[in-house]
């Protein structure tokens, strides 16, 4: 009995055994063919890749991955994985590069869908059929991805080695929300079919801000041109002036507005038909439903949609397209375009108002051209849409709907423009109105602001201290710059009425400018609140607030960070530090320590966060550490 014990327990042994080498003869295998895939992929992200370069990477990738998850599928790994703890590094190789190779062909089928077949726009026209199939293709893919990427998420990557546990937490990081990402594509696929006429004719309002004079969207709205779309042919009247139909300030009408847009920005005339101050709300939905009531008294019919775009995606535009020439001979590109019509434009403008007429027909034609290249001709639509979706997250372009099941579908892939604190979640959005130079015609000056955001957040078990700096510095020349520009009162001193964020339900302690208090009213806007105040900065001067509040976390102690960047000429910095109060910070892709951001404030982010709290073994053998490796400071 004794013998046949041991010759049963030599035999598993020598089972395990070679079962042990085997998994570890693919997992070694496997590493290249894995590590080759990502770098092409990687790689493939961070170049501008045509068609056919794509195609060539994802192909690659695809060979690559299937090899690998060839090797993990043998008999001996697969074996080997239903082990307990043992069996966890293959069972989260294997399930890893399932999901990468899920999402590498999904990735095929989407660049099919979209590159091959006629062109999405062609002779002014959209193609709805193909459109629907693009919808379609997406819905498919995200189908595809859900198993994976769902089997994906309940792999236990403790007692496996550190780069299989690194690539697992990458992978989710990556692919968690690609399902739905995918879905929300469809969605607003099938949004825009409408929008351009698919389901019968619509009304679309396009308008463009001008950055060099902020309001809370991004810039004050001095030209829009109205639209028709019918079966995916959108047809384009002329860029105006706003000045051709708003009404003289002793003759506005007021509009319908929500109580929160009224109480803040009703003394100003935005929900008048003033216009030019209709986009104070830095929240685009909000703005778009006063500006779509505005043009409806001004223009006597209403839109369906509202289409918002700025400089910065004019350049976005040219770039992803080609070259424009204006009317007057100029030729814009995509590094050109955003200087020379906020900065040099008005440097070459004479003062006078047939001098500014010439500068606002300049700022007409390059709208009109890039309208041209949006509609007509036959552009890339890969290169356009890459273009279109870095705007959006840059909140230079938005569009919104009056269709509601249209509007939550740009609401759901970011393309409305929403500032929203997301229930208990904490947000950052600091706005900045441009309040002119003492006259009528204002001032430019927005061009030269430069602004840096800073949030320093300490976390406790059950709430966030959160302290919001923003810092806003004037850095126009003191003389040099044209009247139109400078302003014509207070040369070179830009006037601001500053707003910041709060979320609804934070305790509110201090909120100061310079080491002053501000004594403000704390105001309703939408889902979360705001504190207000207004600076003059001279040229050259800096003015600073500092935002302090004590904000109350969920039950299982996360915390959520909502940044929303103004739309910018000239993009601001952000810098985020959160750390904890006796605890480790996990982010979602599970990485441990404290969470530091330091950026260009270029697009809107969400950064999430939860505590975890070591047990009483972690925290003895850290108490130890720090007795022996700090220093001692006596109180002598």
């Amino acid at each position: 009995m004794t013998l046949l014990v041991r010759r049963t327990v030599a035999v598993v042994a020598a089972v395990l055994l070679l079962l042990a080498v085997w998994t570890a003869w693919a997992l070694l295998r496997s590493r290249s063919d894995l590590h080759a895939a990502r770098d092409t992929v990687d790689g493939m992200r961070s170049s501008d890749a045509t068609v056919a370069q794509a195609r060539t990477a994802l192909s690659t990738a695809r060979d690559r991955l299937q090899r690998a998850e060839g090797r993990l599928s043998q008999p001996g790994p697969a074996l080997f994985a239903r082990l307990p703890l043992a069996g966890r590094t293959p069972r989260a190789a294997l399930l890893g590069t399932r999901a990468g190779l899920a999402a590498v062909v999904a990735g095929q089928h989407i660049l099919s869908a979209t590159a091959d077949g006629p062109p999405l726009v062609d002779a002014g026209r959209i193609d709805q059929v193909r459109l629907a199939a693009v919808a379609r293709t997406l819905r498919q893919s995200a189908a595809d991805l859900a198993g994976p990427v769902g089997r994906l998420r309940t792999v236990r990557t403790g007692w496996t080695p550190g780069e299989i546990s690194r690539g697992v937490q990458d992978s989710r990081s990556q692919l968690d929300g690609l399902p739905a990402t995918l879905t929300h594509a469809a969605d607003v696929l099938d949004a825009l079919a409408a929008v351009t006429g698919g389901g019968g004719p619509r009304r679309l309002l396009v308008v463009l801000e001008n950055n060099a004079e902020l309001r809370g969207t991004g810039g004050i709205v001095t030209v829009f041109a109205e639209a028709t779309a019918r079966d995916g042919r959108v047809r384009f009247g002329s860029f105006r002036d706003v000045d051709d139909v708003a009404d003289p300030v002793g003759q506005v009408k007021r509009v319908p507005s929500p109580g929160d847009y009224h109480r803040l920005w009703g003394q100003f005339l935005a929900d008048t038909t003033l216009w030019k101050n209709a986009n104070m709300s830095p929240d685009v939905a909000t703005s778009s439903a006063v500006l779509a009531r505005i043009a409806a008294t001004s223009l006597g019919r209403p839109p369906d949609s509202v289409l918002w775009l700025d400089v910065r995606t004019l350049a976005d535009i040219i770039g992803a397209t080609s070259s424009a020439r204006l009317p007057d001979g100029t030729v814009l590109t995509k590094d050109s375009t955003v200087p020379a019509l906020l900065s040099g434009a008005y440097k070459a403008a004479v003062d006078t108002t047939a001098g500014q007429a010439a500068r606002r027909a300049r700022l007409r034609g390059a709208a009109d051209a890039v309208a041209a290249r949006l509609f007509h001709g036959r552009p890339d639509a890969s290169r356009l849409a890459l273009a279109l979706a870095g705007a959006a997250r840059g909140r230079h372009l938005a569009l919104w709907s009056a269709h509601p099941q249209e509007q939550r579908a740009f609401s759901a892939a970011g393309l409305a423009g929403e500032v929203r604190a997301d229930g208990a979640g904490d947000i950052v959005s600091a706005v900045v109105q441009n309040f002119g130079g003492g006259d009528r015609n204002g001032n430019k000056l927005d061009y030269y602001a430069r602004r840096l955001v800073t949030v320093h957040v300490r976390l406790t078990k059950h709430t966030a201290e959160v302290e919001q700096e923003f810092s806003l510095r004037n850095t126009a020349p003191p003389r040099g710059l044209p009247v139109y520009v400078s302003g014509a009162v207070s040369p070179g001193t830009s006037n601001n009425f500053v707003t910041l964020a709060v979320p609804a339900g934070a305790e509110l302690q201090s909120f100061t400018r310079g080491g002053t208090a501000v004594h403000t009213d704390v105001l309703a806007e939408g889902d979360h609140r705001v504190v207000t105040d207004a600076v003059s900065l001279p040229a050259g001067t800096t003015a600073t607030w500092r935002l302090r509040y004590r904000l109350r976390l969920p039950a299982d102690g996360s915390y959520t960070l909502h940044a929303f960047p103004q739309p910018l000429a000239v993009d601001g910095g952000l810098n985020v530090e959160i750390t904890g109060d006796g605890v480790h910070l996990a982010t979602p892709a599970g990485r441990r320590g404290g969470v530091g951001v330091s950026e260009p404030f270029q697009e809107q982010r969400t950064l999430r966060v939860v505590q975890v709290r070591d047990g009483v073994l972690r925290r003895t053998l850290d108490a130890v550490r720090r007795f022996w490796n700090e220093p001692v400071h006596l109180p002598f």
